[in-house]
């Protein structure tokens, strides 16, 4: 007996198929996934150690060299913390896109396990080339992975190292504070969690996750009125599974003392001065241990910050209208005013120069004036010829950030918690005002649900979509800037 085949099921089941197909597309992950392997110093697995991504890199091409930081955004994935399982293995999801149409090829992370001394390294999560990439870039890339037997691309596992143990002991006859809780600074802990430091007795605290080879590390107390006590910052060799132990006096932090020059009319509004402290002897590439602080400036003009240690003081001073005047620096930013602290308070006065005022005319695709366009710039500041933030945006202390390591980083509003600033959102007849711009800021950016900016060469390879600009402080200075409809020009690779 021959068997029949219904003329219309071959049909139904290839269509089945199909909608099987985009089902699972459909309810599968609506961002990639890097699957992070954790093993120890002998390759074998680490269960329980915490990954929380916090950066991306791009594809290979022109904007590769770039870093940049995980974005709050609705394509995005959160950047929650994920733990290996007993495998070592953890999956983390990450955005397909770093922006536009450029394709993510790296992602940054911090691992953390209480055994083992903590590390931040990038992974390449993808080694596929990014879409419209020539043939000839498709036919190097699939020649370099049968070459080095690696048809299928997955990140390589991190290597957590045991670390070396350090204690550090408060002299008994120093004129510290007696039995308040101590802690350390070290440069593995720019970012505090729970597990870093332990306390076994008043006055000592111990850590077993020093990384080994040479280290800066520094005690602090602070006393009943919340006044620092710092001990000089020693250097230690530190080899790993060996205990180093170094017993410290603590002194108390000195204070800055200063106002702003007569340049500027009183009463002064929205003032603030930022203070960053470096250990002298000590280079700011090399993370030592460094001290953070601000304050709000007076209507009189002077101001105070307390509880700084010794070391190469950077000052640097905002307010309605004015800002310090630039310091030494090999960069085309802002630089700090430089200042020595020793054992002593100081007293400073800053030299002040004026801002500019810029009003920003943003039209639409027609010409016409847009309104809600969110006009941002972004003036620098940079510490120690190493690190770089927005002009007088960093409020924050290190003091806090210490004390607050004790609980979860939901609760360390420190440094997550700063105010958008230098940004404004047009009026009806589209034009945003900023005020208190340096003469360096030389570029603004729009963004808009409905519109962008078009997008131009910057001359490195590099497509960017923001306005040049050159500002005259004390000033009003105007720029306008017509958009094009948003995906009319998305920034590819090729």
């Amino acid at each position: 007996m021959k068997l029949r085949v219904v003329p219309w099921v071959l049909p139904t089941a290839a269509v089945c198929v199909v909608i099987l197909l985009v089902c699972a597309i459909r309810s599968g992950p609506r961002n990639p996934v890097a699957l992070i392997r954790v093993v120890d110093a002998a390759g074998k697995p680490v269960a329980g150690a915490v990954i929380t991504p916090d950066g991306l890199r791009t594809k290979p091409g022109p904007y590769e060299s770039g870093h940049y930081g995980w974005r709050k955004e609705s394509d995005w994935p959160a950047n929650n913390p994920v733990s290996t399982d007993r495998d070592g293995f953890a999956r983390v999801p990450y955005p397909k896109y770093v922006f536009e149409r450029i394709e993510a090829g790296q992602i940054s992370f911090s691992v953390n396990h209480p055994e083992f001394v903590p590390d931040r390294p990038f992974r390449t999560v993808t080694t596929t080339p990014p879409a419209g990439a020539p043939w000839r870039v498709w036919a190097n890339n699939l020649w370099n992975r049968i070459r080095n037997r690696a048809l299928i691309a997955r990140p390589a596992p991190v290597v957590l190292q045991r670390g070396a143990v350090l204690k550090l002991s408060v002299r008994h006859d120093t004129a510290a504070p007696r039995d308040a809780l101590l802690f350390a600074q070290a440069p593995e802990t720019l970012y505090q969690d729970t597990n870093f430091w332990i306390r076994p007795e008043a006055g000592v605290i111990v850590t077993r996750r020093l990384a080994a080879g040479p280290q800066a590390v520094r005690a602090i107390q602070f006393d009943s009125n919340g006044s620092a006590w710092f001990s000089d910052v020693i250097r230690i060799t530190a080899v790993s599974g060996q205990t180093n132990e170094a017993v410290v006096d603590l002194k108390p932090g000195v204070a800055v003392h200063g106002r702003l020059d007569a340049s500027v009319p009183r009463p002064v509004t929205n003032g603030r001065v930022v203070a960053h402290v470096w250990p002298q002897g000590h280079e700011p590439r090399d993370s030592p241990p460094q001290w953070h602080a601000w304050s709000r400036i007076r209507e009189d003009g002077s101001f105070d910050i307390g509880s700084l240690p010794a070391g190469n003081l950077e000052i640097v001073a905002l307010c309605n209208g004015f800002v310090s005047t630039n310091g030494a620096g090999q960069f085309q930013t802002r630089h700090p005013q430089k200042h020595v602290l020793g054992t002593n308070d100081i007293e400073i006065t800053l030299s002040m120069e004026p801002t500019a005022r810029l009003e920003v005319l943003v039209l639409d695709a027609k010409g016409n004036p847009l309104k809600d366009a969110r006009v941002s710039t972004w003036p620098n500041v940079r510490y120690g010829e190493w690190s770089a933030t927005l002009l007088g945006q960093d409020c924050y202390h290190t003091a806090d950030s210490l004390r607050d390591a004790q609980g979860t980083r939901a609760q360390r509003k420190w440094w997550f918690s700063r105010s958008a600033a230098f940004q404004a959102t047009t009026d009806v007849s589209g034009v945003a005002v900023i005020l208190n711009l340096p003469r360096e800021a030389n570029g603004c950016q729009v963004g808009h649900p409905r519109f962008s900016m078009p997008a131009m060469d910057d001359g490195s390879g590099q497509k960017r979509r923001q306005a040049s600009m050159s500002l005259r402080p004390g000033q009003t200075n105007r720029v306008s800037v017509q958009l094009e409809p948003v995906e009319v020009s998305p920034i590819t690779h090729y």
